[in-house]
């Protein structure tokens, strides 16, 4: 039975897809961009979260502690995060919530139990939207849910970087109605921003509109760090390119991501700047003006 890595199933959402979606978020992605803002998505194992707040300082999870990679100081919690071994047991024994496993093993079975649920509520557009993380890095599990999505008369979207295998992208195409699919720099600047060069994703775009797959293209816009003449060009350019593109939407930097980071004792992310509304709107004026494609923000 395949089982997918999920770090996150949320409910009742209008932003990822037509009508109102169950958004179901897969661990690990092969992208490390450099405003993340979901620290939690990167590794595809399970990992320790710690939230300082909820501790109370009762100690119960470092007498649990296998490797002693805990520590309790006037009250304080200490994480050696080198010593732990990701066993999870501090978990399983915090009352208090400070400590959280990040990531569940789940069936196909296990997430439509939760999908189903809301069945009621998506009407003739809404249904379940796969994410992450990248899904592609799980494809058989994303195309099986995808699969099972469909065989319940759901709609089904994928938000995607991009970077994944051909064929599976080409397997999933008959179960997935719509793809978010990420535009997130410039080809020039890809790799420092991104960790990846982006020739793979081109491709892979290529393919799904070559297939006359509904896509909308999702750019981050992120200022002091991928927002220049380049990257609006390249947005310009494949909305342009590509008739199947519906839709281009803009989304504004936000710094969620740094506390996450923190919370998984990951080293802090630097700080961008918020496009203001200003900016986003003459940006989207002038990709829409110039592309012919609908821009929103």
């Amino acid at each position: 039975m395949i089982r997918g890595q999920i770090f996150n199933i949320q409910r009742f959402s209008t932003d990822d897809g037509d009508g109102i979606r169950t958004c179901v978020f897969l661990k690990g992605c092969p992208l490390r961009c450099a405003w993340c803002h979901n620290a939690e998505s990167l590794s595809a194992a399970f990992e320790l979260a710690f939230y300082a707040q909820n501790c109370i300082g009762c100690g119960t999870c470092v007498a649990e502690c296998p490797t002693g990679a805990l520590d309790l100081q006037n009250g304080k919690l200490g994480i050696n995060r080198t010593a732990c071994k990701g066993c999870m047991r501090c978990a399983e024994v915090c009352c208090a919530e400070a400590l959280v496993q990040i990531g569940k093993s789940m069936t196909v079975t296990d997430v439509m139990e939760t999908v189903l649920k809301d069945r009621i509520f998506y009407g003739a557009h809404g249904g379940v939207t796969l994410t992450g993380g990248e899904p592609m890095l799980q494809p058989q599990f994303a195309i099986a849910l995808a699969k099972a999505a469909k065989a319940e008369g759901l709609s089904v979207a994928m938000e995607t970087s991009g970077f994944g295998d051909s064929a599976d992208y080409e397997a999933l195409l008959p179960y997935c109605d719509l793809f978010l699919f990420d535009c997130k720099a410039s080809t020039e600047r890809h790799r420092e921003l991104t960790g990846v060069e982006d020739t793979r994703i081109l491709q892979n775009l290529d393919l799904l509109a070559a297939h006359g797959a509904r896509i909308r293209l999702r750019c981050p816009i992120v200022e002091g760090a991928n927002l220049d003449d380049a990257f609006v060009e390249k947005i310009i350019a494949l909305a342009k390119r590509y008739p199947s593109i519906e839709a281009v939407q803009l989304l504004p930097y936000h710094n969620t991501g740094v506390e996450k980071a923190i919370h998984l004792g990951k080293q802090a992310q630097p700080i961008f700047t918020t496009p203001n509304p200003q900016t986003l709107a003459a940006l989207a004026e002038r990709i829409e003006q110039e592309s012919g494609t609908p821009t929103v923000y």
